[in-house]
């Protein structure tokens, strides 16, 4: 027996030895890595799966998944030769075969995959709804503000597609949220508010889209954060650098050019951009027949430097440096000596920001620091404003629970400002001074500050949450103050998993002023409610809608007299409904209640006080961005009223500047194959109101003062107008070269945006926005 099992054994161990591999078999099994990025922005593809096939032979199949860094490995593979097969999110699937060569580099492959989309741009537009809640909120993907018609990729421009913004007069960049004015809303870039957030005269935003993260349209009923406004607010976001690698873009139109600079700075990063405005020079090289002898030349540019670094566990420190410079130059003398005009402003901010999370707790410290300075001169008046602008921003933040944080927070802004105004000698050929210019060359100085202290507070959650929130202001001038207290509360109530309610009230306060203007001994307001009528440089026979008066608002250059406190009472309820997963509507009624509350003047107690008070109903109808399509159709129905009061109740009863009553706007982009998008824009909007003039008169046998009708009497005829654009994007495995074609005004409407007099005012023309405009550009990103 023992024999025969002993034989049993023997037999049996040459078959177990064969079916076990030979060393050197064992050794032919191999391990491979590689990286995966998306070809174009070269940034890692993360949660990618990578499978590796056989070529020939038996089958085999091995997977791997890429990390944060888009760094795969196969492992015992049978053989170095294989095909390889990636699937990722949002790129094109790939499938080649590989040999063992390719992946004995000294370094690991990289291996690029092509997006789906067409856009290049990264940031990200959006509104969150459970950030600083609104009563209407919006979102705007890359994508979407790459490809709107009209506004090159300029998200303040993209806005102004969306209910609740006016159209602004002649296309250019104001922001009129329900109705209110430009200085009666706020734009924030980071922390701070900016001084302007359009180019002079709103060709473009001082701030580049590709060095945003986020941005938030918040119309009205906005939170405690924010103050000196009873408008609306903007916020901008800045993003901070990436540290994947160097990257950038360049980008080149008919009207200007930029550049964007990115990368790793130790264990920080730094980000910087700049852009440079030339339309003085396109204009200029038009025939003389074309442009005319005499023209408007603008010209600008801005930059932005954003260096971020860790400081230590949870806390972060980042610094920037923005500023923006503008001129616009007209040199006609065809009317008058006085209707040439030059016009500088620029700005410089730096800011630092420290934030820091510890457990529940979040701190925020932002220090910043602005240089300001507007120069204006014609043969008959030089005015210059220079101001050192200190800001600071602090919060501390306490999450003890999911349902319930509270926000304790102050923010300043401390204005030092010198003035300087000279009156032209009639000597000099300018006509003579009208009656009361008494100061033909002034100087002063003096300290302005807005101050806020907050508390905002979240409630609930779940099917019901409330924001309240509380902000006491002080306002301060020279020979006064002022104070205002503000509570605020925000509600949202999850109606339906496909249905929200949100319901905001609140009082909101800002500076008003009221001050003697020495040129012309005409007496007006930080709010210039009166009137509908603006002028350029003097030149009285060009009658333009009382808007375009907030082209800067450093135009008011004197900012001395008594500081009163605006108050404005807004409410406004609002129905968010998913229809389907990509197919939205959006509805709000809003009110608002404006009075300007000027402080009275000594030598003048019987003036009268403004307020405006604008009631609506905002629309959309949205369709979000899929693999192919994106559009909406978006409503706005408003009055706007204006009126005036001694010291009783104002009852508003004129149109306002801003009294734009019905405002539609129909966007649809499609992307098509091999790159190609395209995008149409259509609106139809209620013309401006404007004071008419109805006559004239000589004064002292010397010069003709117009005779104004009815303030905001008239109404500029409706605009309508359809913008095209067409996109293509090349991807290569480094770069991204993009080409767009954008046609203004695609039927060339004449649309009205102005009213032309004759040298008595006896008679007049129509003075007409821009014509069909072709814009083409490129931009190459790496």
């Amino acid at each position: 027996m023992i024999a025969a099992a002993l034989l049993v054994v023997l037999a049996a161990a040459p078959a177990a030895a064969s079916a076990t591999p030979a060393p050197a078999e064992r050794a032919a099994r191999t391990t491979v890595q590689g990286s995966l990025r998306s070809a174009g922005e070269r940034t890692p593809v993360v949660g990618a799966k990578v499978f590796a096939t056989a070529r020939r032979g038996p089958a085999w199949t091995r997977e791997a998944v890429s990390g944060e860094d888009g760094r795969f490995i196969l492992t015992d593979l049978p053989a170095p030769d294989f095909i390889l097969t990636v699937v990722a999110a949002e790129h094109q699937r790939l499938e080649q075969p590989t040999t063992a060569p390719f992946w004995r580099r000294r370094k690991p492959p990289v291996i690029y995959l092509q997006p789906v989309g067409t856009g290049s741009y990264r940031t990200i537009v959006q509104q969150e709804r459970t950030a600083r809640p609104s009563p209407f909120s919006a979102r705007l993907s890359p994508d979407e503000i790459q490809g709107l018609p009209g506004s090159q990729g300029d998200p303040l421009r993209a806005l102004q597609n969306l209910p609740g913004v006016a159209r602004a007069p002649g296309g250019l960049g104001l922001l009129v949220l329900r109705g209110a004015t430009p200085n009666q809303s706020q734009v924030f870039f980071g922390e701070h508010p900016l001084p302007r957030a359009f180019h002079v005269p709103g060709l473009a935003s001082v701030v580049q889209t590709g060095v945003l993260q986020d941005l938030q349209y918040v119309p009205g009923n906005f939170s405690t954060h924010y103050g000196n406004a009873v408008g609306g607010v903007v916020t901008m976001t800045p993003r901070v650098g990436r540290r994947d690698g160097l990257h950038g873009h360049a980008k080149l139109d008919i009207t200007s050019a930029g550049a964007l600079v990115e990368g790793a700075l130790g264990k920080g990063s730094f980000l910087m951009a700049a852009q440079r405005g030339y339309l003085d020079l396109v204009l200029k090289a038009l025939p003389s027949d074309v442009r005319g002898e005499q023209f408007i030349r603008p010209r600008y540019n801005d930059y932005q430097l954003i260096f971020d670094h860790p400081v230590g566990q949870g806390a972060t420190l980042t610094a920037r440096v923005l500023g923006a410079t503008d001129t616009i130059e007209y040199p006609d003398t065809t009317y008058s000596a006085g209707s040439n005009f030059a016009l500088r402003a620029g700005f410089h901010r730096f800011d630092l920001a420290y934030r820091k999370r510890h457990g529940t707790w979040d701190f925020l410290l932002a220090p910043a620091a602005r240089l300001d300075r507007t120069v204006y001169e014609s043969s008959q008046l030089y005015r210059r404003r220079s101001d050192v602008v200190g800001l600071l921003r602090a919060e501390l933040t306490a999450r003890p629970s999911r349902r319930f944080h509270v926000t304790l927070g102050v923010d300043t802004q401390v204005d030092r400002f010198i003035t300087r105004m000279r009156l032209a000698e009639p000597s000099t050929g300018g006509p003579a001074a009208p009656p009361g210019d008494e100061t033909p060359d002034t100087a002063n100085r003096g300290v302005v500050s807005t101050s806020g202290l907050y508390v905002s507070s979240m409630i609930g959650g779940g099917r019901f949450t409330l924001f309240p929130g509380v902000r006491v202001n002080a306002f301060t001038a020279p020979d006064s103050a002022a104070f205002a207290v503000d509570p605020r509360v925000l509600a949202r109530v999850v109606a339906h998993e496909r249905v929200i309610l949100q319901f905001g009230a609140g009082l909101y306060s800002q500076a008003s002023q009221r001050k003697i203007e020495q040129t012309s001994g005409f007496i007006s307001n930080s709010q210039n409610p009166y009137g509908g009528t603006t002028s350029i440089a003097g030149f009285g026979p060009l009658v333009l809608p009382g808007a375009l008066r907030y082209l800067d608002a450093r135009l008011e250059f004197d900012p001395r007299g008594r500081v009163g406190a605006a108050r404005a009472v807004q409410l406004s309820a609002n129905v968010h409904v998913d229809i389907t997963r990509t197919l939205t509507f959006d509805s709000t009624v809003f009110y608002r209640r404006v009075r300007d509350n000027l402080p009275l003047l000594l030598d003048s107690p019987s003036l009268p006080d403004a307020g405006t008070q604008t009631w609506g109903i905002e629309a959309m109808l949205r369709h979000d961005l899929t693999a192919r399509l994106f559009g909406w159709v978006a409503y706005t129905f408003m009055v706007s009223k204006l009126g005036y009061a001694t010291w009783d109740v104002v009852r508003p009863n004129l149109p306002a500047d801003f009294d734009q009553r019905h405002n539609l706007v129909l966007l649809l982009g499609y992307k098509l194959p091999r790159r190609w998008s395209i995008a149409g824009r259509f609106r139809v909007v209620t013309g401006l109101p404007y004071t008419p003039r109805v006559g004239a008169q000589l004064e002292q046998g010397q010069w003709t003062r117009p005779l104004d009708g009815p303030v905001n009497s008239a109404r500029l005829p409706v605009f309508h107008q359809l913008d095209i654009r067409i996109d293509r994007t090349w991807v290569y495995k480094r770069s991204m070269v993009a080409a767009y074609l954008d046609v203004q005004n695609l039927y060339n409407r004449q649309n009205p945006e102005g009213v032309l007099y004759n040298y008595d005012y006896s008679d007049q023309r129509a003075v007409v926005g821009v014509p069909i405009l072709p814009v083409l550009g490129v931009r190459v990103t790496y």
